[in-house]
Parts: structure tokens; C-alpha cells; sequence
């Protein structure tokens, strides 16, 4: 039975004697051994230690700081300022600190902000690319798919500054939906085998994301030592230039054709008119819904983009025709209400005239993207009333003019043919694969690891909690990114190697949920909850230490550790 847990409680109060009662105090463990024990088989202390020196009047070393706010990053990020307060909860020896030593005192944020100048006063491009090179060694990762995307990260206030390498907050295409805020753009490469990241830069707020291909594309040949790697990236990939330059080095690309090619319009037009074969090529169950299958299929014939001529998959998706056919509708709504809305508007102010209701309209339409799909009429009724000449009170000899009034309405019917037409284009997308060997299906399941990128910046801004940045310096911030990137390829870490040893293992699901419910994907910020409680607790009076409890690890918490390659004793080992 695990052993009973004790909130923190130390009793200052003294006895009538004048001595010291005995205290209980708690020291934190939770997830901390399994962050430092990934650290430790990384070398991730060798590797920045050969980048940052130590100096000899350094209390606490700088890496040894920055190792601390990786850790504190990847439990779930803490501002600078209470930094302190975490490190206090926290076993001493978890550190490298004799009991006696206060944590609280040492780790302060200007220890903190101190260090992260030194990082960024290093290498930092260099030392990425040496622990990406570790990562993979370590971990033998496969490296011949790799995923690129990019975020912004937010901030609040002027952020004023420029760091050596051009990296400054500014407004730009923000994806987090504020463009009321300035940012940064955060690129960030992936691997297939297990969502490892591999590489990442930070650019400024307004870089494009169809700027970055090439440089971040030469940057992965260097790391993996080839060009033959696939590169699955969006749509911003799609540039004469950017493809032209990756398929002459000898790299293959798969990514999403834009909308806005010519061939797109072309093959959806030809497919309005008229009917092509299409052949089944991927089955699978949709997420959280065993019971319900999205099918794709692949449009029979060899298409080839006009530019560059790279060969085209144009597929169909049973789910995203369903998605489609919504959307359209839902716009088709909101068109229908805001007519509705300016059919009481009509026959005043600048909606007088036939010619103003018409513009009016085509602008509504043309918001919605629906002007094809409805037939619009601005109808016109003639009113006649009299209206007396002159003044004063009617009489016998009062004379009367004919009033003829123009007041116009507004109809409109759905055109049923070109919804009909449109109706034959739902679901479909074209990939673009300038790998002439890859069949169809292939490229597709290649796009389709595309949400685990997504799912790494889901983590890196609800676990980690990236942003707001809450620096006053520019420099801290592009240092501190390389500390989000190392706690992101612990958290992978870690995810990969308890997903492969239950493979091998032959382990469905671990309960790691709430009232026992099984996770069938482990993520590692599930994984760290069922530790985050695990405590070490002492009886002292005064400076003497009478008795010392440990939390008793549950089962499940043991079967976690032994997935990770842990025993009880790693588990404990550096407690004090």
C-alpha cells in the first residue's frame, strides 16, 4: 500500500522548555529523476558545458541553471519570478545540494536571466545541431521522413529590441489569432519516427512561412548527412524557387498544392463538368470513433502541375466532402441572413437607387465567397399618391399633382446547378510528390503525420506554456527558445520509448487517466502526473534528522519506470 501523503507542514512553535518542537517537512520528487535520467542519456550537461564555460566564482554553475528551466519547462512552465518558489518544494538533492543549503536563495531570476544571457552569448546554432546529432544517436531515430512547420508565439507590450541575429517582436500573421500582438515566428522540424524534433529557428514576427524551406531544408541535409530525406511541409513550400532548389539537391517534398495554382482550378472545373474514375486506397478509423471510417481514394489518371511539371495526387476524402458540403452551407446561411438584414434598409439613405441595392449585394456575396451560387433580384413597385399644389386649406378650387414613387425589394433564389457543380468537388485535395516512385497512398499517409507537428506546438503552448513571453529583453527570449526546444525532445523522448517498449512488450494501454481509464498513447504530461505527488519526508528537531518516509511507488508508476528502462533504485537515487 503506498504510503500515506502529508501536506508540507513545518511547526516553528517552541515548548515551555524553550526547545524546538519536531517538524515534518515534505520535499517534492514527482517527475524530476526520469527528466534527469533522459538529461544524463542525452549528455545534454556535456554538450552545453562544452559551449558554455564554467567560471570559478560561480556558485551555481550556468548549465546547471539552464538544465533547472528545461526541467521547469517540461513539468509545466513557471515565470522567472517564481522560480524560487518551485525549486524550494523541491528535494535538495535532486540538485546537488546538501540539506542545509537554501535552493530558494541560490536560484533566483537574476541567476536565471544572468544564464540565459550566457546561452545566448554562445553558439546556439552549432549547439542545437550537436544535440539534434546526440538525440539521434541516442535514440536511433529514423530519420527519412522529417515534418516542418511553424507557429507564432505572442507577447504583450513594446518589446523593443533587436538581437545580433535579426530576431525582433513585430506584428505579423498571427496564428495564435491576435494580430493585435506583436510576435515571433517559431519554426520547428519533426521527425516520423516518433514526433522528435530535430530542428528549429526563431525569425522575426512578420517572416513568411514561404521564406524559410530553403534554409531550414539545408540545415536538416547537414544534421542527417543526405538529401534524400523526405520533406513533408504545408502548402508555403509551393514556390518555384523553394522546390526547384530542394528537387535539384536531390531532396523528394511532399506537401499540399495551393489553391491558388492554376491547375487546381482547372482539374475542379473539368471534375464539375464532368465524371472521373477514382480508386480506394486507404481505409481507417476515425479518431476516438473505432466504429466510424473516413475512405480515401485516389482520381485515375498521371496529373502533373504546369510549373515545374511534379506529379499530382488529387484525392478524395469521404470526410472532407461531408466538411465541405457544412461549410458551404454554413456561409450560405450567414449570406441569406445578411440579405435578409438589408432587405429593411432598402429605399433609404445610399440604398435608393437600383444601382446601390446591386452593389450592396454583390458586396455581401462576395464576403461570403457564395456570388455563384444565388440568383438575385431587385424588384421594382410603383407607388401613386397626390400631394396638394400650394399651401394653405383645401378647397373647391385646390389643385392636386400625381405622385409617382419607385420603391424597389430584393429576391433571390439558390442557383441549384452550380451548388450541384460545386457539390462534385467536395472532399477533394491535390498533393504534390516530386518523388516519381511514391504511389499514391504513400503521400498520403506522409501528409497525414502533419497533426503530430500540430500536436508539438498544442504542448509547447498549453504545457509549456511558451507563451506570453514575459521578458524585457529580446536576447533572453531567443535564448530561452533553445530551452523550449530541449524540454520538447524530452517530452518526445520519452512519449517514443514508453510507446515502443509496450509494442515490444505487448501492453494495449496503461491507466494512467483519471479513475484508472486507459491511454492507449501515453503522453508524456499524463505520464508526469502520475508522479507529481511522490514526495520524500523528514522528522528533524532542530538540525538533526530523526526518521525519514518515502511515498511507496505504486504499481503502475513501477511498470512506467521499467518502460523507460528505470529501475526503483534510478528512481531514488540522487533523493537526499
Amino acid at each position: 500500500m503506498p504510503a500515506k501523503r502529508f501536506k508540507v507542514m513545518v511547526v516553528d512553535d517552541k515548548t515551555k522548555g524553550g526547545k524546538p518542537m519536531e517538524a515534518l517537512i515534505r520535499k517534492r520528487i514527482g517527475e524530476i529523476p526520469i527528466l534527469q535520467t533522459v538529461i544524463q542519456r542525452l549528455e545534454l550537461r556535456e554538450i552545453l558545458s562544452s559551449y558554455i564555460k564554467t567560471h570559478g566564482n560561480e556558485t551555481v554553475p550556468a548549465v546547471d541553471t539552464l538544465l533547472l528551466l528545461v526541467c521547469n519547462i517540461a513539468c509545466g512552465r513557471q515565470p522567472l519570478y517564481e522560480l524560487p518558489e518551485w525549486v524550494e518544494k523541491l528535494d535538495n538533492g535532486l540538485l546537488g545540494h546538501a540539506a542545509d543549503v537554501s535552493c530558494e536563495a541560490l536560484y533566483g531570476d537574476d541567476r536565471s536571466g544572468r544564464a540565459l544571457n550566457k546561452l545566448y552569448g554562445a553558439d546556439r546554432a552549432s549547439m542545437a545541431i550537436d544535440i539534434a546529432l546526440r538525440v539521434i544517436e541516442t535514440t536511433g531515430v529514423d530519420l527519412n521522413e522529417l515534418h516542418n512547420d511553424s507557429t507564432s508565439v505572442k507577447t504583450y507590450g513594446k518589446m523593443p529590441g533587436k538581437t545580433a541575429t535579426g530576431l525582433y517582436f513585430t506584428q505579423g500573421h498571427s496564428k495564435d489569432h491576435r494580430p493585435d500582438l506583436k510576435q515571433i515566428v517559431y519554426n520547428l522540424t519533426i521527425s516520423a519516427d516518433g514526433a522528435i524534433p530535430i530542428h528549429y529557428k526563431t525569425y522575426p514576427g512578420n517572416r513568411t512561412d514561404d521564406t524559410l524551406h530553403i534554409e531550414t531544408w539545408n540545415t536538416l541535409r547537414q544534421i542527417t548527412g543526405k538529401a534524400d530525406f523526405l520533406y513533408v511541409a504545408d502548402s508555403k513550400v509551393c514556390t518555384h524557387k523553394q522546390l526547384l532548389h530542394i528537387v535539384g539537391c536531390g531532396g523528394r517534398v511532399v506537401t499540399l498544392m495551393p489553391e491558388t495554382w492554376k491547375d487546381a482550378g482547372n482539374f475542379k472545373e473539368t471534375l464539375r463538368q464532368t465524371v472521373k474514375a477514382k480508386k480506394r486506397i486507404l481505409r481507417r478509423p476515425l479518431p476516438n470513433d473505432k466504429e466510424t471510417y473516413e475512405t480515401f481514394y485516389c482520381f485515375s489518371g498521371k496529373q502533373r502541375t504546369e510549373e515545374g511539371q511534379y506529379p499530382l495526387h488529387w484525392i478524395y476524402s469521404t470526410q472532407k466532402k461531408k466538411r465541405d458540403h457544412a461549410a458551404r452551407e454554413k456561409l450560405l446561411r450567414k449570406a441569406e441572413y445578411d440579405l435578409t438584414e438589408l432587405m429593411g434598409k432598402l429605399n433609404a439613405r445610399d440604398l435608393k437607387t437600383k444601382e446601390q441595392i446591386q452593389k450592396r449585394v454583390e458586396k455581401i456575396l462576395q464576403s461570403h465567397s457564395v456570388e455563384a451560387f444565388y440568383h438575385t433580384e431587385v424588384g421594382e413597385v410603383k407607388q401613386q399618391w397626390t400631394k396638394q399644389i400650394g399651401k394653405g386649406r383645401p378647397g373647391k378650387n385646390t389643385q392636386y399633382e400625381a405622385i409617382i414613387e419607385t420603391l424597389y425589394t430584393l429576391s433571390w433564389t439558390r442557383n441549384k446547378q452550380a451548388l450541384g457543380r460545386e457539390k462534385k468537388v467536395d472532399g477533394i485535395f491535390p498533393i504534390l510528390c516530386t518523388d516519381e516512385a511514391m504511389t499514391a497512398k504513400a503521400a498520403l499517409e506522409a501528409y497525414k503525420y502533419q497533426p503530430r507537428l500540430e500536436k508539438r506546438f498544442c504542448q509547447l503552448k498549453s504545457v509549456h506554456n511558451v507563451a506570453p513571453i514575459l521578458f524585457k529583453k529580446v536576447e533572453r527570449v531567443e535564448a530561452i527558445m533553445l530551452l523550449f526546444f530541449l524540454a520538447l525532445i524530452l517530452q518526445a523522448v520519452i512519449e517514443r520509448e514508453v510507446r515502443k517498449k509496450m509494442k515490444m512488450a505487448d501492453i494495449e494501454a496503461l491507466s494512467i487517466y483519471p479513475e484508472h481509464r486507459l491511454a492507449y498513447h501515453p503522453t508524456t504530461a499524463k505520464i508526469f502526473e502520475r508522479f507529481q505527488d511522490i514526495s520524500n519526508y523528514k522528522i528533524v528537531d532542530g538540525d538533526r534528522v530523526i526518521k525519514v518516509y518515502r511515498d511507496e511507488l505504486t504499481d503502475l508508476q513501477k511498470e512506467i519506470l521499467g518502460l523507460l528502462g528505470m529501475t526503483e533504485e534510478d528512481y531514488w537515487e540522487n533523493v537526499d
